[in-house]
Order: structure tokens, then C-alpha cells, then sequence
């Protein structure tokens, strides 16, 4: 049986150590605390209306987050609306912290953890995650409805940054059923996608969200660049940078570590990032490199 040389098994361990870090940037741990009413505070454990209450709350903190604070007070409004509904799908679970009653009701504290990366792709879908400072033109042809569910439609383009402009390349048609429920189509320079459900924000999502996963859609917003960095003295120094570069405060919606190399006594390491600001991304990374070592280069 052949061994492995030392410098490959140092390197394999290496990236093993590298990746181990990576799920954690995954889920995030939400700190909620709520207050309960007397009416929906239990004696001693809270009820089920207030614990759905706290874990929508711990996915609506974690939006915040992800959207980077950056929503107005009508869309961030409409987002956890639209997300109350659904907050379980992205919970991974929770730790109840106390449960104190009081004379007044309760104080509920949680640990909620959240799977930032399937709420981070629901918002994409949405159109939220990339709209924060466009709007996207497009026709709303609806069918049957009445004042208030226009309302309804204009806080939801309001949520996904679309404005009602005319225009002939994309189209919304909108129809609310006879028998109850809605259905929608949206055509988009010839390709169509159809919806149909009892929920508006719901169907509302599920169309928009064909049009915000196409590439050529999303590529008006990201840009998908190679990080290069050399000159590291350690591996250590390298997992410190990859903590340092999932935590920078700029927008970045993948960071994946390619590789890491030996070259005489200095590694070099890549990643992919796909991120929405790169001149932001590339100051980050010239302020940090000024300490240090190592070069980067982003290409």
C-alpha cells in the first residue's frame, strides 16, 4: 500500500479542518425574547400560539440580518408578513432560555436557530435580496379584484421591487377565482409560468421566484469573482481569514473555499464569492491585507 507524501496528507488535513467551520455559517442562533399576554401565557411552559409567535420573530431577526438593515419600514413590514406564515420551514430548532410568569402574563426567551442559507434563498426568489436599491419595471394585468386586494398587490411589489410601469417584456396576470383562490401567470419575454393557490402572498412568491432564479436575471445584480491570496505562513492563519471573510460586513451571497496550496514554506488559498458589492468586498480586503503577510488579488 502506497502512503501519502507528507505534504499531501498535511494538505488534506488542512481543507478538512477549513470545511469543518463551514457549517455553522449555515444556521444562526437568534436571541428572541417575547412578552406574552395573560390570556396566551401557560403556567409553566408557554403556549403553542407563543412559541409560533417567538420562532417568526427569530426568522424575521435573521431577515434583518441578512438584508443588512437596509429595508424600508413598509417592506420590512410586508416581509414578515409574508414570512409569518412559513417562519417554520426555516427554523432548525430552538432552546427554550426561561419562561418567566409574571403578573401581567409572561416573558418568553428563546434560542432560535435558523437556516440563514434557505432564507437567504427564499428572499432571492422573492426578489427582496437583490432589489434593496432597484425597481424593476413590469405590467400588472389583474382579473377581478376589488380595492383592497389591489392594496394588497402594491405592498407585495413593494416587498419584491417591482413597480407598475407598462411594460411589454414582463407581464403579471392575476385572476381571483370564482370557486376562491387565485391564480397567476407571468410571462416573461415569451417564457410562462403559472401559480394557483388560496394564499396571494404565497402564489405571488412562487411566480416571482422563476423570474429572480434565472442566471441572466441575477447576474444584473452579483458578480461571481476568484479571490487569490498568497503568502500565508500557516494554517492557521488561513482559517483565521476564511472567519474573517464570512463575517466582513459586506454583501456576499457565497463564499466557497477552492483549494489551498504549498509553495516553498508559504500556502496560498482561494475562494469563489458571489457577491453584490465588489468594490466594497475589495476595500474590505485591501484594509485587512494592509496587516498582514499575504497578497490577494480578485479576479
Amino acid at each position: 500500500m502506497r502512503s501519502n507524501s507528507p505534504k499531501t496528507w498535511l494538505l488534506t488535513t488542512l481543507m478538512a479542518v477549513l470545511i469543518a467551520v463551514l457549517p455553522s455559517f449555515l444556521q444562526a442562533g437568534q436571541d428572541v425574547r417575547l412578552f406574552v399576554e395573560t390570556d396566551e401565557a401557560g403556567g409553566s411552559e408557554p403556549r403553542p400560539s407563543a412559541l409560533r409567535q417567538a420562532l417568526a420573530q427569530g426568522v424575521a431577526q435573521e431577515a434583518e440580518i441578512l438584508m443588512r438593515g437596509e429595508l424600508s419600514e413598509g417592506r420590512r413590514a410586508a416581509l414578515e408578513r409574508i414570512l409569518d406564515s412559513r417562519a417554520e420551514e426555516y427554523v432548525l430548532g430552538w432552546e427554550e432560555v426561561e419562561y418567566l410568569p409574571t403578573e401581567w402574563g409572561a416573558v418568553l426567551h428563546l434560542n432560535v436557530r435558523v437556516n440563514r442559507e434557505a432564507l437567504r434563498d427564499f428572499l432571492r426568489a422573492l426578489g427582496t435580496y437583490y432589489t434593496r436599491d432597484y425597481q424593476i419595471g413590469y405590467r400588472f394585468d389583474p382579473q377581478g379584484l376589488v380595492p383592497e386586494q389591489q392594496e394588497v398587490v402594491r405592498t407585495l411589489e413593494q416587498l419584491s421591487g417591482v413597480r407598475d410601469d407598462g411594460s411589454d417584456s414582463l407581464i403579471l396576470r392575476l385572476a381571483l377565482l370564482s370557486e376562491g383562490g387565485w391564480q397567476g401567470v407571468l410571462d416573461y419575454e415569451g417564457m410562462i409560468w403559472t401559480a394557483a393557490g388560496p394564499d396571494l402572498p404565497e402564489i405571488w412568491a412562487a411566480l416571482w421566484g422563476n423570474y429572480f432564479r434565472l442566471d441572466r436575471v441575477r447576474g444584473g445584480f452579483e458578480d461571481a469573482v476568484t479571490l487569490v491570496t498568497q503568502g500565508w505562513r500557516s494554517a492557521g492563519d488561513i482559517q483565521a481569514f476564511d472567519r474573517h471573510l464570512r463575517n466582513l460586513d459586506v454583501s456576499m451571497d457565497t463564499i466557497d473555499l477552492l483549494g489551498v496550496t504549498v509553495q516553498s514554506v508559504r500556502y496560498q488559498a482561494n475562494w469563489r464569492i458571489v457577491t453584490m458589492d465588489r468594490e466594497a468586498l475589495e476595500r474590505s480586503l485591501r484594509e485587512y491585507f494592509q496587516d498582514q503577510p499575504g497578497t490577494f488579488d480578485l479576479e
